[in-house]
């Protein structure tokens, strides 16, 4: 029977990471996470910087050749990579470069004392599941600073520091960027959403040890205690990851007052 005192007790247990124990083995289902979750941040982490380092740079530059073919180009093959969903160019790498090609393993799981002692080694079982991601989320980051900073450059100020003669280079990277940075960053806050979305589609895929397999895994197993936890921390990083970005709105604009 419901009553206010157990939604409070739940709701301790929630926020002090007490989860109860799984159904199966009658581990702690915070221990079980525990050792899951670092291997997401990892993926999830890695995919996210580097999608950014490549997007934003990339948006800018296409932005600059406005009306030619590269620009069409780029946006075309941005667009065609920005619509394939996490999962069926995850399928696609997992048939070419596990069956047809074996390159790369089918499952990709290492130690993470590797990160320290065999980068290499983590590197190459990381490769595939990143490249799914960065592809997919870079294309997106091109296509939202573009569309930035080609309204950005409209502006008065950009037309009246051409005026003074300041130079191109100047304009586009020190004057337009950084404000188009505002609104970028509000859309990455969303791409992160999906990026983390994505990364648990991918974790499921490549058999990965993260947060999205164990999900995955206590979901057929219908292990409550252990599904309920997975969301939690998932639900947990996405949030944190929402006031990060509201962190950076701030340092951008110091008109934004937290």
């Amino acid at each position: 029977k419901w009553n206010p005192v157990n939604f409070f007790i739940y709701m301790r247990d929630m926020f002090t990471f007490n989860f109860g124990f799984d159904y199966f083995e009658g581990l702690s289902v915070w221990d079980i996470i525990r050792a899951a979750l670092p291997y997401t941040l990892l993926l999830f982490g890695t995919a996210g910087v580097i999608s950014f380092i490549l997007g934003i740079p990339l948006g800018i530059l296409t932005s600059w050749v406005r009306s030619t073919k590269r620009e069409s180009t780029m946006i075309a093959l941005s667009t065609a990579l920005n619509a394939i969903p996490f999962f069926v160019l995850a399928v696609w790498l997992v048939i070419y470069f596990t069956a047809l090609k074996p390159y790369f393993p089918v499952r990709t799981v290492f130690p993470l004392s590797w990160l320290i002692t065999n980068p290499l080694g983590v590197a190459y079982y990381l490769f595939l599941p990143l490249i799914t991601l960065i592809v997919i989320e870079g294309a997106s980051h091109l296509l939202t600073t573009r569309a930035a900073m080609v309204s950005t450059l409209g502006e008065d100020f950009i037309m009246t520091a051409r005026a003074k003669g300041v130079r191109e280079g100047n304009i586009m990277f020190h004057h337009a960027a950084r404000n188009a940075m505002i609104p970028i960053s509000t859309r990455m806050a969303l791409e992160l959403a999906l990026l983390m979305s994505g990364a648990v589609v991918v974790e499921i895929i490549f058999s990965y040890p993260g947060i999205g397999h164990l999900l995955y895994n206590a979901t057929l197993e219908l292990d409550y205690p252990l599904a309920e936890g997975a969301l939690f921390i998932i639900s947990l990083v996405t949030i944190i990851t929402y006031s990060l970005v509201d962190f950076i709105h701030a340092w951008l604009d110091p008109r934004i007052k937290l």
